[in-house]
């Protein structure tokens, strides 16, 4: 009884340090504003407007429907107060981090673990399972690459979806445990059921769920099978699971889901899957500089396209992690935990740094669940390299425990520290892209990105400094001549708005914003014939076309009888549904539909008052 006390108090430590230690290094993130994909993703989201309607979530984007429940259910609570957000985010965070230490515990608990099948040391190292597995959640929380998945908010895509992957691991651990001491244990039966729902969760959250299955696979291997086959009975349902993802892209591909993912650039992408690979094998290397000198971390890398495997970076890089993996299936026999964690982190980045191209080569988020692998790789090495073997250390002696737990100590002290520092830049807008210019000053993006930031502080000066950096590096960046232009139209320089307006259609002729900007510009000017023309020029009024409501209402002089009473309910209804009551564009705008709904079928639609309309372009976006 004495020993169960212990060790229950023992794991209630552990659980308190890596709280305590999560919540104090992201302790100034809570107010740090939306970035990016935030905004289509919550701000101008109209599908998680109401959490109830399950279905309007759903078409959010069907293969994440988990991820965008979480977020109706905090805009229920908190609607666009980031605070709420951020709560939720640590809380994943933490949640993952807890899931990392009892993984790592019930690895050393298992049978393989305790005797000398998983390698030599398997005793030693599972002696101190208490110790191994609180350093292990220690390094996963505080680490600086997790910040992208946590305290950018809706890359809580990648926190969320590995805090369900680490649920079902635990989860179909335990029941494996519980049925090699009880096989009719209900408890046992209770968690392989459980197991396989949150697998279920994982894979409705993110993509990256789809190695799970193989995970589950390659752990049994590594530390549950026996001599024989796998049961593979037990493995069927995570197996099947597999479906999932291609199954729910292939039969959901609704309208309103397709539009959503239109306006995130996560779609076809000029890069084709042979030299995407071949871009990854630089990036993996990349990832695991940053792993182990996370310094002058970068929201959006300038990283190069590689063009040949004869390139020197790119067949170094190759043969790099060809050794590397190498490496781990020699030490499958002598170090079964280095050589799984290995085996993990590359298993981990399949999904996003294999064959399937993505826009953005590199994300710092896309290493959070791989960081599991790196967590358990660094401690068990540290252990393997400076704790006991076989009751004693031949480099340490006696002090070699407590040798190993004080580097780990300062190291996961000076990543915690980088991690505060870090999430300070990630305060505002300004304060982040101008970070993100200073690290990749040839690349346009960030200046898009910060020109906007300035844009709405009203300080159209360096709006438009940044605008023009952008154009010096990518002329043909038809996003950045409409902001540009908006931003001319502020400042009533309209000859050069307009130009910049008919660049933009130039480039891209059927691009909605541009018609948008022009007419919002024609409204400034009371030349409403032309703000008609560019109205009705190429785009139709539909209900898939929601800004345009607002367009339409700006303009002034279209007559109900032009478009019919009905199609009027219908703008209301877009307008009520794609802005929220929280963005004043949006009230004023609606208001002149409703306005109008209650007066006589000839009477004009609009207002003298010239609204400032700003195209929804306007917000910048990473793929998640």
């Amino acid at each position: 009884m004495g020993g169960v006390l212990k060790s229950f108090y023992i794991k209630s430590i552990s659980i308190i340090f890596i709280l305590c230690l999560g919540i104090l290094v992201y302790s100034n993130a809570f107010y740090c504003s939306f970035h990016l994909d935030d905004v289509i993703s919550i701000v101008n989201n109209s599908f998680i407007r109401d959490f109830s309607n399950l279905h309007s979530i759903w078409n959010a984007l069907p293969r994440r429907f988990i991820l965008y429940l979480s977020l109706a259910l905090n805009y229920h609570f908190h609607q666009l107060d980031v605070f709420g957000y951020h709560v939720f985010n640590l809380a994943v965070h933490l949640g993952s981090a807890i899931l990392v230490w009892c993984f790592v515990f019930l690895t050393l608990s298992t049978p393989a673990m305790k005797g000398q099948s998983a390698g030599g040391s398997g005793k030693d190292i599972s002696r101190h399972a208490h110790l191994v597995a609180l350093l292990a959640g220690l390094v996963f929380v505080s680490h600086p690459l997790q910040i992208e998945a946590v305290t950018y908010i809706v890359q809580r895509a990648a926190s969320l979806a590995t805090f369900f992957y680490l649920a079902t691991l635990c989860l179909y651990i335990q029941s494996r445990l519980l049925d090699e001491a009880r096989p009719d244990s209900r408890v046992g039966q209770f968690c392989y059921v459980l197991s396989v729902a949150t697998a279920i969760m994982a894979m409705y959250t993110k993509e990256i769920a789809i190695t799970l299955p193989l995970m589950i696979v390659l752990y049994e291997f590594s530390f549950l099978k026996k001599k024989g086959s796998l049961n593979w009975g037990r493995l069927i349902p995570f197996v099947l699971t597999l479906f999932i993802i291609p199954v729910t892209m292939f039969l959901t591909e609704s309208a309103k889901a397709q539009a959503m993912r239109g306006a995130l650039p996560e779609g076809p992408t000029d890069i084709s899957p042979f030299h995407y690979l071949l871009t990854e094998f630089r990036v993996m290397v990349t990832y695991l500089r940053l792993l182990f000198f996370p310094v002058n971390l970068n929201l959006d890398y300038d990283y190069p396209v590689a063009q040949s495997i004869f390139d020197l970076p790119t067949i170094a890089s190759f043969l790099f992690l060809t050794i590397i993996l190498i490496m781990a299936k020699r030490l499958w026999i002598t170090h079964r935990l280095i050589s799984f964690s290995i085996f993990w982190f590359f298993l981990a980045l399949v999904p996003e740094s294999s064959v399937l191209p993505i826009k953005d080569v590199i994300f710092e988020h896309r290493l959070y669940l791989p960081m599991v692998g790196y967590s358990l790789f660094l401690v068990c090495g540290a252990f393997y390299l400076l704790g006991p073997h076989d009751g004693h250390s031949p480099v340490l002696g006696k002090n070699s425990i407590k040798v190993m737990v004080l580097l780990l100590a300062v190291l996961i002290t000076i990543n915690a520290i980088l991690t505060y520092q870090r999430n300070a830049i990630w305060k505002d807008e300004i304060i982040l892209w101008t970070d993100t210019v200073q690290k990749s000053p040839h690349k346009s993006r960030p200046y898009f990105a910060l020109g906007y930031a300035y844009f709405q502080k009203g300080d159209f000066i360096h709006a438009l400094s940044n605008y023009n950096k952008a154009l010096e590096i990518s002329p043909e960046f038809v996003e950045v001549y409409i902001n540009r232009g908006n931003t001319y139209n502020q400042v009533k320089n309209y000859d050069q708005a307009i130009s910049d307006f008919t660049k933009a259609l130039e480039l891209r002729p059927k691009f909605a914003p541009a018609y948008y900007s022009l007419a919002s510009l024609y409204v400034n000017l009371d030349k409403r014939s032309q703000a008609i023309y560019y109205l009705t020029k190429k785009v139709k009024i539909n209900t898939a076309i929601a800004p345009l409501c607002l367009t339409k209402s700006m303009a002034g002089t279209i007559t109900i009888p032009s478009f019919g009473h009905n199609n009027l309910h219908l703008i209301q209804e877009d307008c009520t549904s794609y802005l929220t009551d929280d963005q004043p564009i949006a009230r004023k705008n609606r208001s002149y539909v409703e306005d109008e709904n209650s007066l006589s079928a000839s009477r004009n639609l609009g207002s003298t008052s010239k609204p400032n309309f700003c195209a929804l372009c306007t917000s910048t976006r990473a793929r998640s």
